[in-house]
């Protein structure tokens, strides 16, 4: 059985093949192991699967984070082949907003393990609750940004929840979000080795869709209405269903909807709160038809709303941590730092044909960046044509308009307002001197102080 709030049912649930033995034993605690160049230094987090320990890379002592698949469930062939799955599904997607996995191999002594990137931050659910809308929503779109790829490659997450959420943040930039944890993703196209035993639920119990309950086919708007739990949960401070509505969820033909989040949290705007519930509905054809209109409709709803408040301090939790843990978030920079964040500059093409403006920017990653500019913005998804002078070299590029941040936010967020912009089809030049100037964790760039008195450039 499950907790419908918190335990996910991955494979360590599901029934063992004829004439092998599964019966988990006490969990095996491995710290202090080598497996091939990695030290395993101390426990991350545990789940149905696998065990995720902080290790070294003895070598070059680089962190890495090893997921080692529970001994006792790998003498079950179907089970391992789940857990390399996870490993091959998040390779075949490749997105910046999902974990990176470098390495899958087995031990001499027949553990079975991946190594993926370390990443320095913190779950959704180590979060004080409710959080400031314009955050949430900027959140919740990166994580629709990393659906929308694994959709596209025909993958199913089927576990979204703020546990498997991870927020990471730099001095004076916006949150970034990964997602974690594809040990119950399924493939729409399997043909092969079948992943699910049939009428087996696999899932957190209270982020899971209605027909995923139900232990029917799902696609990729099951991971939208997981996602939707989620945000309503990080406005509101509470699930849309109590423990005891989830039955009638599914069972009854006409269940209770849940309150809207903006009855519940007055700082909620209402467009966000019903682009919330459209996620939340009971039947997958009401919902969002992909993860980028939920993304715009997350966007869009947010766009309008007066900032309310500036977003909530992120504490270390008292208790030892259970997930990846980060420092406080946000950490804002020192008032007398003497140095600078790294900046870039854009000549940024108008769309009249009247010449260009030159905007700084900021926040550079794989895909895309912020540009500091006075409003009136441009419109959300408005596609934009400028030169980047970067690591010497002027390179032409794309992008679309994704993100608006406002003066009132600025303030409270202590960074410049403007446009946070994301490439589009970026060329092997830029992609080539991205590759160059951001290592796997942590960008450098050339440095250049912006004057503290310089008005922010229209666009």
């Amino acid at each position: 059985m499950c907790d419908p709030d918190q335990d996910t049912c991955t494979g360590a649930d599901e029934p063992a093949p004829r004439n092998v033995a599964v019966t988990p034993g006490a969990p095996v605690d491995l710290t202090g192991r080598t497996l091939g160049h990695y030290r395993l230094t101390r426990q991350l987090g545990s789940g149905g699967m696998g065990t995720v320990y902080l290790a070294e890379q003895t070598l070059i002592g680089a962190r890495v984070a090893v997921k080692v698949l529970h001994p006792d469930l790998a003498k079950d062939a179907r089970l391992r082949a789940r857990f390399y799955a996870e490993a091959r599904t998040v390779n075949l997607v490749g997105h910046p907003n999902i974990v990176r996995i470098f390495d899958i191999n087995e031990s001499e002594d027949g553990l079975h393990y991946f190594v993926m990137e370390y990443l320095d931050g913190q779950p959704l659910s180590r979060l004080p609750r409710p959080m400031d809308p314009g955050m949430v929503a900027w959140l919740l779109a990166q994580a629709c940004d990393a659906l929308e790829a694994v959709h596209r490659c025909g993958v199913v997450h089927r576990d979204l929840k703020p546990d498997n959420l991870l927020v990471m943040e730099r001095p004076g930039e916006l949150p970034a979000l990964k997602v974690l944890d594809f040990g119950v993703a399924k493939a729409l196209y399997e043909t092969g080795l079948e992943q699910t035993v049939a009428g087996q639920v696999f899932g957190t119990p209270a982020y899971m869709a209605p027909e995923q309950w139900a232990g029917r086919p799902v696609d990729g708007r099951a991971d939208l209405y997981s996602l939707g739990v989620t945000g309503y949960l990080l406005v509101t401070g509470q699930l849309p269903f109590p423990r005891g509505q989830l039955a009638e969820l599914v069972l009854s033909e006409v269940p209770r909807p849940p309150r809207p989040p903006h009855e519940l949290a007055p700082t909620v705007p209402e467009a966000l709160s019903y682009a919330l519930l459209r996620a939340l509905a009971r039947a997958p054809a009401d919902r969002f038809a992909t993860a980028f209109d939920f993304k715009r409709a997350l966007l869009a709803a947010t766009r309008a709303a007066a900032p309310v408040a500036r977003p909530a301090t992120i504490t270390r939790p008292v208790t030892p941590p259970t997930t990846t843990p980060i420092p406080a978030l946000p950490t804002l920079p020192e008032p007398n730092d003497p140095t600078p964040l790294p900046t870039w500059t854009a000549r940024v093409r108008s769309d009249k044909g009247s010449g260009s403006v030159v905007v700084h920017c900021s926040q550079l990653s794989r895909g895309g960046l912020f540009m500091c500019c006075a409003e009136p913005f441009p419109q959300l998804f408005t596609r934009l044509e400028f030169t980047l002078l970067l690591g010497g070299e002027e390179l032409e590029c794309m992008a679309e308009v994704v993100r608006h941040v406002d003066s009132a936010q600025a303030r409270a967020w202590r960074m410049s307002p403007g446009v946070g912009v994301q490439f589009i089809n970026p060329s092997p030049k830029l992609r080539e001197q991205l590759a160059r100037m951001l290592p796997p964790r942590r960008p450098s760039g050339v440095t250049q102080s912006i004057p503290s008195k310089e008005a922010p450039a229209p666009l």
